[in-house]
């Protein structure tokens, strides 16, 4: 590689590194990430496990979705509350064992109505969803493949004639027997959605925007044969740390609330007298007249929220700027890979001309030894005649 493209590189990642986005753990959609999956292996938290015919079985640092042994078990795990932002990333760890002519599937879901979509359902049993699934299994007598399926809400997957036709994106990857966690990223931006395995792209989309407010959740099934399903890790990230929106569930538990506050004690002043004011901007005010505890603490929460409003912008805007950079080293890399590969061409018609010429030279030596025989044959003949 030459000096340039080195410097290059280097450059563009040091600038991502600089412009790197925050990332907060959603604790709610979230387990296994740096504690045990469960502390009474009983339960998880924000989670539902659903098994058919037995629960999944939940150790300290892994839940079993499908076991080694019975055959045709079912086993899922959901969670209890919605994802409220627009751009993260799932990060899945999960291993499949079995014999050698064993055989499951595993699926990743997010579904508008989480378990009611799916439950325990592989993309061939799921009916009707709204949402998305990832489905891992030995496509077409495969080793393996990834694919990504969609729905909204209009297509009965149980009953389509041809499931396997209605993929969107796919990679082939042999996930039994590793004898290690395999990782699954699954990235959504309002740019790009992108599946990666083991550090390395799947497959991506810039036409895929899934909506705020979906469950996530994770199914296996296992045949006769069984392959087991075990899930270690399953954290969701989020680039902002405040919803983007309210969680419809809790928006009605807090209006009952509410309701049943006003009826027992009257009604309510939102802004009595004495409370903390609320501003877009806080206006300018002359220390002077700040003088009891009340108005220092008003005034500093209204700048504080202000302060916090400019560093979400701020974020939003590196956010912005980092994809941008991820687009341009993309391309960049692709220009590179070109130039690469020009470089190989020329050298291979380098060989090809010196082969070329090499056999010039061979015919042309050829042709003077049999010219040169024909003529000694030639003037051979001719002394016979004379003769």
């Amino acid at each position: 590689m030459l000096p340039f493209e080195v410097s290059l590189r280097i450059l563009a990642w040091a600038w991502l590194l600089v412009v790197a986005r925050a990332s907060y753990v959603a604790t709610d959609l979230s387990f296994g990430n740096r504690r045990a999956v469960s502390r009474d292996r009983k339960t998880i938290p924000g989670f539902q496990l659903v098994g058919d015919p037995h629960q999944p079985e939940i150790l300290s640092n892994k839940i079993i979705l499908t076991p080694p042994a019975p055959g045709n078990q079912r086993g899922a795990i959901w969670t209890d509350k919605p994802l409220l932002h627009t751009q993260w990333t799932a990060l899945v760890n999960f291993r499949a064992t079995g014999p050698e002519r064993g055989s499951g599937n595993f699926q990743i879901w997010y579904t508008k109505n989480g378990r009611e979509d799916a439950s325990t359902a592989s993309i061939y049993t799921a009916k009707k969803f709204d949402g998305l699934a990832l489905v891992i299994d030995q496509y077409a007598g495969s080793a393996g493949y990834i694919r990504g399926f969609l729905d909204d809400g209009s297509t009965d997957y149980q009953s389509h004639h041809s499931v396997d036709s209605l993929a969107f994106g796919h990679c082939e990857y042999a996930y039994r027997n590793l004898g290690r966690p395999s990782q699954l990223s699954i990235r959504h931006t309002n740019e790009i959605f992108r599946v990666e395995i083991d550090g390395r792209l799947c497959f991506e989309s810039d036409k895929i925007k899934l909506p705020v407010g979906y469950y996530f959740g994770m199914s296996a099934a296992s045949s006769d044969n069984p392959d087991s399903f075990e899930v270690f890790k399953f954290i969701v990230n989020t680039d902002e740390r405040e919803p983007e929106i309210q969680d419809p569930n809790q928006f009605t538990q807090q209006q009952q609330l509410v309701q049943s506050e006003q009826a027992q004690d009257g009604p309510v002043n939102n802004a009595a007298e004495g409370d903390i004011p609320s501003f877009s901007d806080p206006p300018e005010v002359q220390a002077s007249v700040i003088k009891d505890a009340d108005a220092q603490f008003a005034d500093l929460h209204n700048r504080l929220q202000a302060m916090m409003r400019h560093i979400l912008a701020i974020n939003r805007d590196l956010t912005a700027s980092q994809q941008a950079i991820k687009d341009r080293l993309n391309g960049l890399e692709s220009m590179l890979s070109k130039l690469d590969s020009l470089q190989g061409m020329d050298s291979r018609i380098t060989t090809i001309s010196s082969d070329v010429k090499q056999t010039k030279n061979d015919l042309h030596n050829a042709l003077d030894r049999q010219i040169s025989g024909l003529r000694s044959a030639l003037l051979d003949k001719l002394m016979e005649i004379e003769f």
